[in-house]
């Protein structure tokens, strides 16, 4: 057909919404189809041209554009980058649930790009199940963090998107479209999270810096992606403002119940013990930031000896250093556990069911997916209501109910003595029904919806639209 060509108009050429009269029930899906297309269409003029050529023609340009063209058996390929499968982390398990659930969209195939040896085959078989692929990156001589080795995923590995969750993976995912010529999502991390993998000796003014740093380059990572995506309310708002200058879309997604934790069982028999978990990064430098001092003081305001706190959170060879700060807040060695970072999710889950309350006193946490384990395991939980996850509960049915609105130890005291002294029966109760309203208030089907909309407006854009 060689009076139909594509690329840019000469001033002899006319567009294809000047040879199509107006829009009709028979026409209106040519104009549709080149909508958000980079490319024009030019026909030869003085030579009659029929609606079949120009229908021909309009199938060219939607073909390869690829809009309105996603479906279960052209589906849009996703590829979301993780540092394994089943890692107990907060942006590890926001990009597990993100990737299950957006595999549920009949329109979209989702690759996990992992490091080498990151897996089992177990891992591979729970992901299938989800209807996600697990690909791994092989290990690259030189470079010592496994992560870098997703810069080389394998040949075959194309996609239309990848999402990057986190500043680490971020930066990846930018270098990953530059390479593969595809989209980016860039989802915000939570600057707390990013802060506590500095190193362990840098002074707290240096770290305060450093701080800073990470939630800057959150806003630039941000204003680069072609989405820019944030988790929770806090967050949300926070990059919104930052991006404002640039008119810059951010699109808030909150994480809803996590699949993979509502299965927990909660025994109902009480113990003698009422034990208090709180979990941590590792680094005992950010122990106010995180909230345990604000949590020992609590703890040791109770005295009845049964309170008990168990911290989940030490690095190797910080235990001494933790249990120094926890003495120091008036916190005895008789009444306070502490154990390492869970090395997985069934560690995670076990945990979950030890305990009797989970508490996250810091307002400092941008969202605080751990929080929402917990409550996704069915575990009564008490946050901050200025962290992520509180100000999400603001606007649950009965969220309020685990809101604390002080960093004040003697009020969180008061919180944690008010859930002891109802039965655990009922509190198990009150939990799942939270849990429900929660889920039904933050939908990932619905969250979801609107995402991959979103991700198709995308693929579609030109190469300089903001969005």
């Amino acid at each position: 057909m060689s009076c139909v060509k594509f690329g840019d108009m000469d001033e002899n050429g006319w567009l294809l919404e000047d040879i199509l009269h107006g829009p009709s029930e028979d026409n209106s899906w040519l104009l549709g189809c080149l909508h958000g297309s980079r490319w024009s269409v030019a026909l030869e003029p003085n030579r009659k041209t029929d609606l079949s050529e120009i229908t021909n023609c309009a199938e060219q340009v939607k073909k390869q554009c690829n809009i309105g063209s996603y479906s279960s058996d052209n589906p849009l390929k996703v590829t979301i980058l993780g540092t394994g499968w089943g890692v107990p982390f907060d942006s590890a398990v926001l990009s597990q649930e993100l990737a299950s659930q957006l595999a549920r969209s009949p329109e979209v195939k989702v690759t996990f790009l992992v490091p080498e040896n990151s897996w089992c085959v177990i891992d591979k078989m729970n992901a299938a199940r989800e209807g996600v692929t697990i690909v791994e990156a092989k290990k690259q001589p030189g470079f010592d963090d496994h992560s870098d080795w997703l810069y080389f995923p394998p040949q075959d590995c194309t996609t239309d998107i990848v999402v990057g969750v986190g500043e680490k993976l971020g930066k990846i995912a930018q270098v990953f479209k530059e390479i593969h010529k595809c989209k980016d999502i860039y989802i915000t991390s939570d600057p707390l999270e990013e802060h506590a993998r500095l190193l362990e000796e840098k002074r707290i003014l240096e770290k305060r810096i450093a701080h800073h740093g990470k939630c800057s380059k959150n806003v630039g990572l941000s204003q680069k992606a072609d989405l820019a995506v944030a988790p929770g309310p806090k967050i949300s708002d926070n990059l919104s403002a930052s991006l404002r200058g640039h008119e810059k879309h951010v699109f808030k997604l909150t994480p809803g119940i996590l699949s993979e934790f509502s299965d927990v069982k909660q025994a109902t028999a009480e113990q003698t013990k009422f034990r208090i978990l709180i979990l941590g990064g590792g680094n005992p430098d950010n122990f106010e930031q995180e909230g345990l001092n604000t949590a020992a003081e609590a703890v040791a305001e109770l005295t009845d000896k049964s309170y008990h706190l168990l911290f989940a959170g030490a690095a190797e060879g910080e235990h001494d250093q933790f249990a120094k700060k926890f003495s120091e807040c008036g916190v005895s060695k008789s009444r306070l556990t502490i154990r390492s970072l869970a090395k997985s999710r069934e560690e995670l889950k076990s945990l979950f069911c030890e305990v009797d309350l989970a508490i996250m006193p810091s307002s400092e946490q941008g969202f605080g997916m751990m929080g929402l384990a917990a409550l996704s395991s069915g575990l009564p939980v008490l946050v901050h209501e200025d962290s992520g996850f509180g100000e999400a509960l603001k606007e649950v049915k009965f969220g309020t109910s685990s809101i604390v609105d002080s960093e004040d130890a003697n009020v969180w005291a008061k919180a944690i003595k008010r859930v002891r002294n109802t039965e655990r029966k009922i509190r198990l109760q009150e939990a799942a029904s939270l849990r429900s309203h929660y889920d039904e208030k933050y939908s990932w089907e619905e969250q979801c919806r609107a995402l991959v909309q979103k991700m198709l407006t995308v693929v579609s854009a030109q190469p300089d639209q903001t969005l």
